[in-house]
Protein backbone atom coordinates (compact mmCIF):
# COMPACT_ATOMS: atom_id res chain seq x y z
CA UNK A 1 0.00 0.00 0.00
CA UNK A 2 1.39 3.39 -0.98
CA UNK A 3 1.64 5.95 1.84
CA UNK A 4 -0.42 9.02 0.96
CA UNK A 5 0.46 10.94 4.14
CA UNK A 6 3.61 12.76 5.15
CA UNK A 7 6.14 10.02 6.04
CA UNK A 8 6.54 9.58 9.82
CA UNK A 9 8.99 6.76 10.36
CA UNK A 10 10.32 7.90 13.73
CA UNK A 11 8.16 6.89 16.67
CA UNK A 12 8.06 10.46 18.02
CA UNK A 13 6.51 11.62 14.72
CA UNK A 14 4.05 8.75 14.43
CA UNK A 15 0.51 9.80 13.55
CA UNK A 16 -0.76 7.08 15.87
CA UNK A 17 1.74 6.47 18.68
CA UNK A 18 3.79 9.63 19.21
CA UNK A 19 1.74 10.64 22.27
CA UNK A 20 3.24 7.70 24.15
CA UNK A 21 6.79 8.88 23.46
CA UNK A 22 6.75 12.66 23.54
CA UNK A 23 4.47 15.70 23.40
CA UNK A 24 3.37 17.91 20.54
CA UNK A 25 4.91 20.83 22.42
CA UNK A 26 8.33 19.18 22.50
CA UNK A 27 8.10 18.17 18.85
CA UNK A 28 7.50 21.81 17.91
CA UNK A 29 10.72 22.83 19.66
CA UNK A 30 12.69 20.60 17.29
CA UNK A 31 10.59 21.21 14.18
CA UNK A 32 12.80 21.25 11.07
CA UNK A 33 11.50 24.64 10.05
CA UNK A 34 11.99 26.12 13.50
CA UNK A 35 15.58 24.88 13.43
CA UNK A 36 16.30 26.68 10.17
CA UNK A 37 14.48 29.74 11.44
CA UNK A 38 16.64 29.70 14.56
CA UNK A 39 19.73 29.68 12.38
CA UNK A 40 18.41 32.79 10.67
CA UNK A 41 17.59 34.35 14.05
CA UNK A 42 21.14 33.73 15.23
CA UNK A 43 22.51 35.27 12.03
CA UNK A 44 20.32 38.33 12.62
CA UNK A 45 21.55 38.64 16.20
CA UNK A 46 25.10 38.55 14.85
CA UNK A 47 24.37 41.18 12.20
CA UNK A 48 22.61 43.50 14.65
CA UNK A 49 25.41 43.13 17.18
CA UNK A 50 28.00 43.90 14.50
CA UNK A 51 25.98 46.90 13.34
CA UNK A 52 25.80 48.30 16.87
CA UNK A 53 29.59 48.06 17.14
CA UNK A 54 30.07 49.69 13.71
CA UNK A 55 31.40 46.54 12.10
CA UNK A 56 28.74 46.46 9.36
CA UNK A 57 26.26 49.13 8.13
CA UNK A 58 23.12 49.57 10.23
CA UNK A 59 21.03 49.61 7.03
CA UNK A 60 22.39 46.21 6.01
CA UNK A 61 21.54 44.70 9.39
CA UNK A 62 18.02 46.13 9.20
CA UNK A 63 17.49 44.65 5.74
CA UNK A 64 18.81 41.28 6.86
CA UNK A 65 16.44 41.26 9.82
CA UNK A 66 13.54 42.15 7.52
CA UNK A 67 14.18 39.20 5.21
CA UNK A 68 15.42 36.60 7.73
CA UNK A 69 12.21 34.68 7.80
CA UNK A 70 11.80 31.18 6.43
CA UNK A 71 8.49 32.23 4.92
CA UNK A 72 10.50 34.41 2.57
CA UNK A 73 12.59 31.55 1.29
CA UNK A 74 12.10 28.60 -1.04
CA UNK A 75 12.31 25.55 1.24
CA UNK A 76 12.46 23.18 -1.75
CA UNK A 77 15.51 25.03 -3.08
CA UNK A 78 17.14 24.78 0.35
CA UNK A 79 16.47 21.05 0.50
CA UNK A 80 17.86 20.52 -3.00
CA UNK A 81 20.87 22.67 -2.20
CA UNK A 82 21.71 20.60 0.88
CA UNK A 83 21.57 17.44 -1.20
CA UNK A 84 23.80 18.93 -3.91
CA UNK A 85 26.39 20.68 -1.74
CA UNK A 86 26.45 18.33 1.24
CA UNK A 87 26.50 21.45 3.41
CA UNK A 88 23.87 22.03 6.07
CA UNK A 89 23.88 25.84 6.14
CA UNK A 90 25.08 27.34 2.83
CA UNK A 91 21.86 26.59 0.88
CA UNK A 92 19.87 28.46 3.53
CA UNK A 93 22.27 31.40 3.34
CA UNK A 94 22.08 31.38 -0.47
CA UNK A 95 18.29 31.66 -0.36
CA UNK A 96 18.54 34.44 2.20
CA UNK A 97 21.02 36.28 -0.05
CA UNK A 98 18.59 36.02 -2.94
CA UNK A 99 15.81 37.89 -1.12
CA UNK A 100 18.03 40.35 0.74
CA UNK A 101 19.62 42.12 -2.22
CA UNK A 102 23.29 42.65 -3.07
CA UNK A 103 24.05 45.45 -0.61
CA UNK A 104 22.80 43.70 2.51
CA UNK A 105 23.72 40.15 1.52
CA UNK A 106 27.42 41.06 1.53
CA UNK A 107 27.22 41.03 5.33
CA UNK A 108 25.45 37.72 5.82
CA UNK A 109 27.37 35.30 8.05
CA UNK A 110 30.08 37.92 8.48
CA UNK A 111 33.06 36.30 10.20
CA UNK A 112 31.22 33.34 11.72
CA UNK A 113 31.72 29.68 10.98
CA UNK A 114 28.82 27.32 10.41
CA UNK A 115 29.19 25.61 13.76
CA UNK A 116 28.99 28.98 15.54
CA UNK A 117 25.50 29.45 14.16
CA UNK A 118 24.30 25.89 14.61
CA UNK A 119 25.67 25.40 18.12
CA UNK A 120 24.18 28.69 19.24
CA UNK A 121 20.81 27.74 17.77
CA UNK A 122 21.00 24.37 19.50
CA UNK A 123 21.54 26.20 22.80
CA UNK A 124 18.37 28.17 22.07
CA UNK A 125 16.51 24.90 21.55
CA UNK A 126 17.78 23.54 24.85
CA UNK A 127 16.81 26.77 26.57
CA UNK A 128 13.21 26.12 25.53
CA UNK A 129 13.48 22.55 26.76
CA UNK A 130 14.80 23.80 30.11
CA UNK A 131 11.62 25.86 30.47
CA UNK A 132 9.42 22.84 29.74
CA UNK A 133 11.35 20.74 32.25
CA UNK A 134 11.07 23.38 34.97
CA UNK A 135 7.36 23.84 34.42
CA UNK A 136 6.62 20.12 34.39
CA UNK A 137 8.79 19.40 37.43
CA UNK A 138 7.00 22.21 39.26
CA UNK A 139 3.67 20.53 38.50
CA UNK A 140 4.99 17.12 39.54
CA UNK A 141 6.24 18.65 42.78
CA UNK A 142 2.76 20.08 43.43
CA UNK A 143 1.17 16.67 42.93
CA UNK A 144 3.70 14.96 45.20
CA UNK A 145 3.18 17.59 47.90
CA UNK A 146 -0.54 16.93 47.72
CA UNK A 147 -0.16 13.15 47.83
CA UNK A 148 2.46 13.12 50.60
CA UNK A 149 0.37 15.46 52.77
CA UNK A 150 -2.84 13.51 52.13
CA UNK A 151 -1.27 10.17 53.05
CA UNK A 152 1.19 11.35 55.69
CA UNK A 153 -0.28 9.12 58.38
CA UNK A 154 -1.36 6.18 56.22
CA UNK A 155 0.61 3.24 57.63
CA UNK A 156 1.79 0.73 55.04
CA UNK A 157 4.08 -2.28 54.85
CA UNK A 158 7.65 -1.24 54.20
CA UNK A 159 9.42 -3.66 51.88
CA UNK A 160 13.10 -4.42 51.41
CA UNK A 161 14.45 -6.85 48.80
CA UNK A 162 10.82 -7.30 47.71
CA UNK A 163 9.87 -8.74 51.11
CA UNK A 164 7.82 -7.39 53.99
CA UNK A 165 10.16 -5.51 56.31
CA UNK A 166 8.89 -2.91 58.82
CA UNK A 167 5.99 -0.44 58.99
CA UNK A 168 6.30 2.91 57.25
CA UNK A 169 3.82 5.39 55.76
CA UNK A 170 2.63 6.07 52.25
CA UNK A 171 3.37 9.74 52.90
CA UNK A 172 7.03 9.00 53.60
CA UNK A 173 7.32 6.87 50.47
CA UNK A 174 5.99 9.79 48.44
CA UNK A 175 8.13 12.30 50.35
CA UNK A 176 11.21 10.34 49.30
CA UNK A 177 10.07 10.63 45.69
CA UNK A 178 9.51 14.34 46.22
CA UNK A 179 12.92 14.89 47.80
CA UNK A 180 14.62 13.20 44.86
CA UNK A 181 12.70 15.37 42.38
CA UNK A 182 13.74 18.47 44.34
CA UNK A 183 17.39 17.50 43.92
CA UNK A 184 16.82 17.28 40.18
CA UNK A 185 15.46 20.83 40.17
CA UNK A 186 18.69 21.95 41.83
CA UNK A 187 20.72 20.12 39.22
CA UNK A 188 18.55 21.61 36.48
CA UNK A 189 19.16 25.13 37.78
CA UNK A 190 22.90 24.56 37.97
CA UNK A 191 22.93 23.04 34.50
CA UNK A 192 20.95 25.95 33.07
CA UNK A 193 23.78 28.20 34.21
CA UNK A 194 26.29 26.20 32.14
CA UNK A 195 24.66 24.47 29.18
CA UNK A 196 22.83 27.01 26.94
CA UNK A 197 25.88 28.98 25.80
CA UNK A 198 26.47 30.97 22.64
CA UNK A 199 29.21 30.09 20.16
CA UNK A 200 30.98 32.77 18.13
CA UNK A 201 34.67 32.03 17.76
CA UNK A 202 35.24 31.48 14.05
CA UNK A 203 37.02 28.71 12.21
CA UNK A 204 39.46 27.52 14.89
CA UNK A 205 38.26 29.41 17.95
CA UNK A 206 40.45 32.54 17.70
CA UNK A 207 37.79 35.08 16.59
CA UNK A 208 40.36 36.30 14.05
CA UNK A 209 37.72 37.42 11.51
CA UNK A 210 35.94 39.83 13.87
CA UNK A 211 38.41 42.70 13.98
CA UNK A 212 39.52 44.29 17.23
CA UNK A 213 36.23 44.24 19.22
CA UNK A 214 35.81 40.50 19.42
CA UNK A 215 34.88 40.11 23.07
CA UNK A 216 32.49 43.07 22.96
CA UNK A 217 30.80 41.40 20.02
CA UNK A 218 30.57 38.07 21.85
CA UNK A 219 29.05 39.74 24.90
CA UNK A 220 26.48 41.68 22.87
CA UNK A 221 25.62 38.65 20.72
CA UNK A 222 25.12 36.44 23.77
CA UNK A 223 23.01 39.05 25.54
CA UNK A 224 20.73 39.53 22.54
CA UNK A 225 19.97 35.81 22.48
CA UNK A 226 19.72 35.41 26.25
CA UNK A 227 22.51 32.83 26.28
CA UNK A 228 25.54 32.29 28.49
CA UNK A 229 28.71 33.97 27.23
CA UNK A 230 31.40 31.26 27.05
CA UNK A 231 35.04 31.90 27.83
CA UNK A 232 36.43 29.82 25.00
CA UNK A 233 35.18 28.10 21.88
CA UNK A 234 33.39 24.82 22.56
CA UNK A 235 33.48 23.48 19.01
CA UNK A 236 35.23 20.36 20.32
CA UNK A 237 34.42 20.78 24.03
CA UNK A 238 31.10 18.95 24.13
CA UNK A 239 30.77 18.50 27.89
CA UNK A 240 27.68 20.72 27.93
CA UNK A 241 25.74 18.28 25.79
CA UNK A 242 26.98 15.33 27.83
CA UNK A 243 25.92 17.08 31.03
CA UNK A 244 22.42 17.78 29.73
CA UNK A 245 22.01 14.21 28.54
CA UNK A 246 23.19 12.91 31.92
CA UNK A 247 20.71 15.16 33.69
CA UNK A 248 17.87 13.86 31.52
CA UNK A 249 18.92 10.28 32.25
CA UNK A 250 18.85 10.97 36.00
CA UNK A 251 15.50 12.76 35.86
CA UNK A 252 13.79 10.07 33.83
CA UNK A 253 15.45 7.43 35.99
CA UNK A 254 13.67 8.87 39.02
CA UNK A 255 10.38 9.07 37.15
CA UNK A 256 10.83 5.43 36.13
CA UNK A 257 11.59 4.44 39.73
CA UNK A 258 8.30 6.05 40.82
CA UNK A 259 6.41 4.45 37.93
CA UNK A 260 7.92 1.05 38.65
CA UNK A 261 6.95 1.29 42.33
CA UNK A 262 3.37 2.02 41.32
CA UNK A 263 3.49 -1.02 39.01
CA UNK A 264 4.73 -3.22 41.84
CA UNK A 265 2.08 -2.02 44.29
CA UNK A 266 -0.64 -2.39 41.63
CA UNK A 267 -0.16 -6.17 41.34
CA UNK A 268 -3.38 -8.07 42.03
CA UNK A 269 -1.96 -9.71 45.15
CA UNK A 270 -0.99 -6.29 46.55
CA UNK A 271 -3.48 -3.80 45.09
CA UNK A 272 -2.35 -0.78 47.11
CA UNK A 273 -1.86 1.68 44.24
CA UNK A 274 -3.17 1.96 40.70
CA UNK A 275 -2.45 4.32 37.86
CA UNK A 276 -5.41 6.29 36.44
CA UNK A 277 -8.07 4.15 34.77
CA UNK A 278 -11.11 5.07 32.68
CA UNK A 279 -13.80 2.95 31.14
CA UNK A 280 -12.81 2.10 27.60
CA UNK A 281 -9.14 1.62 28.46
CA UNK A 282 -8.33 -1.94 27.32
CA UNK A 283 -5.55 -4.07 28.76
CA UNK A 284 -5.68 -7.16 26.54
CA UNK A 285 -7.25 -8.57 23.39
CA UNK A 286 -7.52 -12.00 24.99
CA UNK A 287 -8.10 -11.23 28.69
CA UNK A 288 -10.92 -8.70 29.08
CA UNK A 289 -10.39 -8.39 32.86
CA UNK A 290 -6.88 -6.89 32.58
CA UNK A 291 -6.13 -3.37 33.88
CA UNK A 292 -2.48 -3.11 32.93
CA UNK A 293 -0.23 -0.30 34.30
CA UNK A 294 0.78 0.70 30.80
CA UNK A 295 1.33 4.40 31.55
CA UNK A 296 3.82 3.48 34.25
CA UNK A 297 5.47 0.89 32.04
CA UNK A 298 5.85 3.50 29.30
CA UNK A 299 7.68 5.85 31.67
CA UNK A 300 10.20 3.07 32.28
CA UNK A 301 10.52 2.56 28.51
CA UNK A 302 11.24 6.25 27.99
CA UNK A 303 13.83 6.30 30.77
CA UNK A 304 15.66 3.43 29.09
CA UNK A 305 15.56 5.22 25.74
CA UNK A 306 17.00 8.37 27.33
CA UNK A 307 19.76 6.34 28.97
CA UNK A 308 20.62 4.82 25.59
CA UNK A 309 20.90 8.30 24.06
CA UNK A 310 23.09 9.49 26.92
CA UNK A 311 25.94 7.19 25.96
CA UNK A 312 26.21 9.09 22.66
CA UNK A 313 26.87 12.26 24.63
CA UNK A 314 29.92 10.66 26.18
CA UNK A 315 31.06 9.49 22.76
CA UNK A 316 30.82 13.10 21.64
CA UNK A 317 33.39 14.19 24.22
CA UNK A 318 36.13 12.66 22.08
CA UNK A 319 37.03 15.10 19.27
CA UNK A 320 40.02 16.01 17.17
CA UNK A 321 41.93 19.26 17.02
CA UNK A 322 39.92 22.50 16.77
CA UNK A 323 36.78 21.20 15.11
CA UNK A 324 35.24 17.85 14.38
CA UNK A 325 31.66 17.41 13.19
CA UNK A 326 31.29 13.86 14.46
CA UNK A 327 30.26 15.04 17.92
CA UNK A 328 27.86 17.66 16.56
CA UNK A 329 26.06 15.18 14.37
CA UNK A 330 25.71 12.80 17.33
CA UNK A 331 24.14 15.62 19.36
CA UNK A 332 21.66 16.44 16.63
CA UNK A 333 20.20 12.99 17.17
CA UNK A 334 20.97 12.28 20.84
CA UNK A 335 19.95 15.60 22.37
CA UNK A 336 16.78 15.76 20.33
CA UNK A 337 15.71 12.18 21.02
CA UNK A 338 16.50 12.38 24.73
CA UNK A 339 14.70 15.72 25.08
CA UNK A 340 11.62 14.38 23.30
CA UNK A 341 11.54 11.24 25.44
CA UNK A 342 12.09 13.21 28.65
CA UNK A 343 9.24 15.57 27.83
CA UNK A 344 7.10 12.50 27.17
CA UNK A 345 8.04 10.94 30.52
CA UNK A 346 7.33 14.16 32.41
CA UNK A 347 3.94 14.50 30.74
CA UNK A 348 3.00 10.90 31.54
CA UNK A 349 4.12 11.25 35.16
CA UNK A 350 1.99 14.38 35.62
CA UNK A 351 -1.05 12.43 34.43
CA UNK A 352 -0.21 9.42 36.57
CA UNK A 353 0.19 11.44 39.76
CA UNK A 354 -2.86 13.58 39.11
CA UNK A 355 -5.06 10.49 38.85
CA UNK A 356 -3.14 8.09 41.11
CA UNK A 357 -5.47 5.78 43.00
CA UNK A 358 -4.48 4.97 46.60
CA UNK A 359 -6.44 2.09 48.15
CA UNK A 360 -6.43 2.44 51.98
CA UNK A 361 -8.65 -0.64 52.46
CA UNK A 362 -6.18 -2.91 50.65
CA UNK A 363 -3.31 -1.28 52.46
CA UNK A 364 -4.92 -1.93 55.85
CA UNK A 365 -5.82 -5.49 54.90
CA UNK A 366 -2.25 -6.26 53.85
CA UNK A 367 -0.95 -4.51 56.95
CA UNK A 368 -3.18 -6.49 59.30
CA UNK A 369 -2.19 -9.79 57.73
CA UNK A 370 1.51 -9.02 58.18
CA UNK A 371 1.32 -6.98 61.38
CA UNK A 372 3.23 -9.41 63.58
CA UNK A 373 5.95 -10.18 61.04
CA UNK A 374 6.70 -6.53 60.31
CA UNK A 375 6.83 -5.76 64.04
CA UNK A 376 9.66 -8.16 64.82
CA UNK A 377 12.14 -5.32 65.30
CA UNK A 378 9.93 -3.76 67.99
CA UNK A 379 9.31 -7.18 69.55
CA UNK A 380 13.02 -7.88 69.61
CA UNK A 381 13.66 -4.78 71.71
CA UNK A 382 10.64 -5.48 73.89
CA UNK A 383 11.72 -9.07 74.58
CA UNK A 384 15.36 -8.02 74.82
CA UNK A 385 14.65 -6.00 77.96
CA UNK A 386 13.97 -9.31 79.72
CA UNK A 387 16.04 -11.94 77.91
CA UNK A 388 18.72 -9.91 76.10
CA UNK A 389 18.71 -8.58 72.54
CA UNK A 390 20.65 -11.42 70.90
CA UNK A 391 18.53 -14.06 72.63
CA UNK A 392 15.40 -12.19 71.53
CA UNK A 393 16.70 -12.04 67.94
CA UNK A 394 17.32 -15.80 67.92
CA UNK A 395 13.92 -16.52 69.44
CA UNK A 396 12.12 -14.37 66.87
CA UNK A 397 14.19 -15.79 64.04
CA UNK A 398 13.31 -19.35 64.99
CA UNK A 399 9.64 -18.50 65.46
CA UNK A 400 9.43 -16.56 62.18
CA UNK A 401 10.99 -19.39 60.18
CA UNK A 402 8.66 -21.88 61.85
CA UNK A 403 5.69 -19.67 61.00
CA UNK A 404 6.72 -19.47 57.36
CA UNK A 405 7.25 -23.23 57.07
CA UNK A 406 4.13 -24.30 58.98
CA UNK A 407 1.74 -21.56 57.93
CA UNK A 408 0.84 -20.99 61.56
CA UNK A 409 0.52 -17.29 62.52
CA UNK A 410 3.65 -15.93 64.19
CA UNK A 411 1.56 -14.33 66.92
CA UNK A 412 0.22 -17.72 67.96
CA UNK A 413 3.73 -19.12 68.18
CA UNK A 414 4.88 -16.22 70.32
CA UNK A 415 1.88 -16.30 72.65
CA UNK A 416 2.47 -20.04 73.22
CA UNK A 417 6.23 -19.68 73.70
CA UNK A 418 7.34 -20.97 77.11
CA UNK A 419 10.05 -18.36 77.72
CA UNK A 420 7.87 -15.42 76.67
CA UNK A 421 5.00 -16.64 78.84
CA UNK A 422 7.19 -16.05 81.86
CA UNK A 423 7.51 -12.32 81.12
CA UNK A 424 4.72 -11.16 78.81
CA UNK A 425 0.96 -11.45 78.59
CA UNK A 426 -0.88 -12.08 75.35
CA UNK A 427 -2.31 -8.57 75.58
CA UNK A 428 1.12 -6.94 75.86
CA UNK A 429 2.40 -8.85 72.84
CA UNK A 430 -0.77 -8.04 70.88
CA UNK A 431 -0.39 -4.37 71.73
CA UNK A 432 3.27 -4.41 70.70
CA UNK A 433 2.51 -5.58 67.15
CA UNK A 434 0.35 -2.60 66.26
CA UNK A 435 2.22 -1.30 63.15
CA UNK A 436 1.15 2.30 63.80
CA UNK A 437 3.31 2.23 66.94
CA UNK A 438 6.44 1.55 64.94
CA UNK A 439 6.60 4.17 62.18
CA UNK A 440 9.23 6.23 63.96
CA UNK A 441 9.22 9.86 62.84
CA UNK A 442 7.89 9.12 59.35
CA UNK A 443 5.17 11.84 59.57
CA UNK A 444 7.70 14.42 60.77
CA UNK A 445 10.13 13.56 57.97
CA UNK A 446 7.27 13.85 55.49
CA UNK A 447 6.31 17.27 56.88
CA UNK A 448 9.92 18.36 56.61
CA UNK A 449 10.14 17.42 52.92
CA UNK A 450 6.78 19.04 52.17
CA UNK A 451 7.94 22.25 53.84
CA UNK A 452 11.15 22.17 51.82
CA UNK A 453 9.19 21.65 48.59
CA UNK A 454 6.78 24.49 49.35
CA UNK A 455 9.69 26.78 50.10
CA UNK A 456 11.28 25.81 46.80
CA UNK A 457 8.03 26.53 44.96
CA UNK A 458 7.74 29.90 46.62
CA UNK A 459 11.23 30.87 45.50
CA UNK A 460 11.51 29.10 42.15
CA UNK A 461 8.08 28.30 40.74
CA UNK A 462 8.29 28.85 37.00
CA UNK A 463 6.02 29.78 34.13
CA UNK A 464 2.57 30.31 35.57
CA UNK A 465 1.22 30.46 32.03
CA UNK A 466 1.36 27.78 29.38
CA UNK A 467 4.70 27.52 27.61
CA UNK A 468 3.91 26.94 23.97
CA UNK A 469 6.62 27.15 21.33
CA UNK A 470 5.15 27.50 17.87
CA UNK A 471 6.21 26.58 14.38
CA UNK A 472 7.01 29.77 12.41
CA UNK A 473 5.52 28.47 9.19
CA UNK A 474 2.18 27.92 10.93
CA UNK A 475 2.04 30.94 13.19
CA UNK A 476 4.42 33.57 11.92
CA UNK A 477 2.97 37.06 11.68
CA UNK A 478 5.95 38.24 9.66
CA UNK A 479 5.48 38.03 5.90
CA UNK A 480 8.02 39.40 3.47
CA UNK A 481 6.84 40.76 0.11
CA UNK A 482 8.53 37.98 -1.84
CA UNK A 483 6.67 35.26 0.07
CA UNK A 484 3.34 37.10 -0.09
CA UNK A 485 3.66 37.45 -3.84
CA UNK A 486 4.56 33.78 -4.19
CA UNK A 487 1.45 32.84 -2.17
CA UNK A 488 -0.77 34.92 -4.47
CA UNK A 489 0.64 33.15 -7.47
Amino acid sequence: MECTHSPSSHITDSHFYSQGYTTAEARRVFCDFRRLQRWLDVEVALANSQAKLGMIPVEAAARLEETANLNCLDSDAIKQGIAETGHSLIPLLNEWQRVSGPEASRFIHYGATTQDIQDTAQSMELKEIFQIFKRDLDQIISELIRLAAEHKDLVIIGRTHGQHALPTTMGLKMAIWLDEILRHTERLQESENRVPASQLFGGVGTMAAFGDRELELLALFSSRLGLIQPTTAWHTARDRGAEFLSLMAMMTGTLAKIANEICQLAKDETGELEEPFHMGKIGSTTMPHKRNPELCEQVVVLARLVKASTSLGFEGLINEHERDYRAVRLEWAALVDASLYTCGALSLMKNILQGLVVRPDRIRRNLTASACLISTEALMFLFGDKIGKQAAHQLLYDASMASRESGKPLLDLLVDHEILNQHFSQESIQEAIDPSRHIGIAPQITDQVIAKARLWQRDHSQLAGVFSPTCPLQNSDRRCPAFTAKEKN
